[in-house]
């Protein structure tokens, strides 16, 4: 009677060779593919040559996977830098809103000038990427990033497997970079970041035909429904849309600028599944 399953008794195929580079075997599957590569030189020869490459590689990025985060990528000093700003811009404003009132006192014998019951729209549509803090981390990590013309990405597309690994590893549970092609957007690439809390979080980068790019941003949240809700919020101000949801402990912001509300929902749900199911891609 033979043991052992039909995957360790399978004949050799491609996924097994890739798997031995990367190490992923099994100690009884990979004695049968050292057995398979021993009787077939030439493709022992591509395979090895792979093999180091990607331990040359592994080795070149030791550094960089073991430093600390750059006190300019951690999203909390983004955001403080953001609200310094924004507190000088409402100075002014209001500085310059007092004057007004102060000019149309004098001249309508004490009527105030308020604005109008719908002007408080936009504020209101702002308000909510503050409202959870996984998403206002986002949307800053979104704007400064993409406008990054000369390193918008840590690790590009071509390193797409390291670039996962090295995510996975550090948020310590499986990340994918989902496929997004059907909907028109490639993989340019990501990096790592620090969350508001000092947690590590992910950010990967889209890019469509016309250039203009999405983010995918993935990291440790406190609040855990059990359930997934799916969040729509703009900034009309800054031209910018999100989708976000909590599941099983992470939070999940799908960040573009200007985008197709359906299109973004699209990409969210398409995200959703593959990010859920690490080893399955959606049809």
């Amino acid at each position: 009677m033979m043991s052992g399953s039909f995957e360790e008794r399978g004949p050799i195929g491609e996924d097994d060779l890739q798997a031995w580079v990367d190490d992923r075997l099994t100690p009884e599957r990979r004695t049968r593919v050292d057995a398979w590569l021993a009787e077939n030189p030439e493709a022992a020869r591509r395979f090895r040559a792979m093999a180091e490459g990607r331990a040359a590689l592994r080795a070149a990025l030791v550094p960089r996977y073991e430093e600390p985060i750059p006190a300019r990528l951690r999203v909390a000093n983004i955001l403080a830098d953001q609200r310094r700003a924004r507190s000088q811009r409402w100075r002014g404003i209001a500085a310059a809103c007092g004057w007004l009132v102060l000019g149309s006192a004098a001249g309508w014998g004490g009527r105030s000038l308020l604005p109008p019951a719908g002007s408080a729209g936009t504020a209101v549509v702002v308000s909510r990427f503050a409202a959870e803090p996984v998403v206002a981390e986002a949307v800053a990590a979104h704007r400064v990033f993409v406008a990054d013309a000369r390193r918008p990405v840590e690790l590009a597309a071509a390193q797409e497997a390291l670039l996962v690994r090295w995510l996975s590893n550090r948020l310590d549970r499986p990340i994918v970079a989902p496929d997004l092609l059907p909907l028109g957007y490639h993989l340019i690439g990501g990096r790592l970041l620090s969350g508001g809390d000092g947690d590590p979080a992910a950010q990967l980068m889209y890019e469509d035909g016309s250039r203009a790019r999405l983010t995918i941003y993935v990291r440790a949240s406190q609040e855990d429904s059990g359930t997934t809700a799916f969040r729509y919020t703009e900034d009309r101000d800054r031209g910018l849309s999100a989708f976000w949801w909590i599941d099983h402990g992470f939070g999940y912001v799908v960040s573009a600028e200007s985008s197709d509300r359906v299109v973004l929902q699209q990409v969210a749900e398409r995200v959703h599944r593959q990010l859920l199911e690490p080893e399955s891609r959606a049809p």
